[in-house]
């Protein structure tokens, strides 16, 4: 009986030990135990995947609707030259995408692949934009159609959209002895604005585009409006129809 109370006062040492290092570890782990975030790999707070949705900016997958190609055109600006233009339209209300890649691919009447035009542009929420692409070369052949494509796997955001305070308005298109068109563009809020985006499109009485162009206005001050100015090399058989002008300002870049 005496060894067996010796080996149970023993066990009970080892046991008491034990649970004061349990203890002790539990009592630190909790101390130093690092809080959840969005960073950490783990899906570990109000997320609905890991490190994405809920709490986190950074959106899941499974919460992005595909971007919209409305439509795209090779538009000829001279032999063997041609500009690229798309018209673009995201779905989701707010969701963004601070530098997402594109490839435009160019192919002839017999969709026969010409040339490719790879860049990458910003995405704001809930926004219709165009994508233009200058002065693709494509040799002796001539360009028929464009094909726009987006990766599939890339970070969007969520972040806000952009708010409407930025307008242009048509002044003059002359086409004679080369075209010009007039567009002042002007800012109506009481925030200033930079690296504005403006794409301009001419299209025929069937709303074909046939010419686009794009300038950069470097800064408008609050309540104030710049005068813009595009060109074309050669006059048009026709003037156009419609001219539409779509501007964009990168909300990633904004002061909020």
């Amino acid at each position: 009986m005496a060894l067996s109370w010796a080996r149970q006062r023993q066990l009970n040492y080892i046991l008491i030990v034990l649970g004061f290092f349990v203890l002790v570890g539990l009592v630190i782990f909790f101390i130093y135990k690092p809080e959840p975030s969005c960073f950490d790999g783990r899906q570990n707070q109000a997320e609905l995947g890991v490190d994405c949705g809920g709490v986190c900016v950074l959106a899941c997958s499974s919460q992005v609707r595909p971007l919209k190609i409305s439509w795209t055109r090779p538009l000829k600006v001279s032999d063997g030259w041609y500009d690229l233009v798309a018209q673009v339209e995201n779905l989701n209300p707010t969701l963004g995408n601070r530098d997402l890649p594109y490839t435009l691919s160019v192919y002839d009447a017999d969709n026969v692949l010409i040339t490719k035009r790879s860049g990458s542009t910003f995405i704001n929420p809930n926004e219709i934009f165009l994508l233009f692409e200058s002065r693709v070369e494509t040799g002796a052949r001539e360009a028929k159609k464009v094909f726009l494509e987006f990766p599939t796997s890339t970070p969007w955001e969520k972040v806000s959209p952009v708010e409407k305070d930025i307008y242009t308005e048509r002044r003059e298109f002359i086409n004679e002895p080369k075209p010009l068109l007039h567009i002042s563009v002007g800012n109506n809020s009481l925030r200033s604005y930079s690296n504005i985006e403006v794409v301009t499109v001419l299209s025929d009485v069937n709303n074909n585009a046939f010419a686009a162009s794009k300038t950069i206005v470097d800064r408008l001050e609050p309540n104030t409006r710049q005068e813009t100015y595009f060109t074309w090399p050669h006059s048009f058989l026709a003037e156009p129809s419609y001219i539409d002008s779509y501007w964009r300002v990168n909300t990633f870049n904004l002061d909020k």
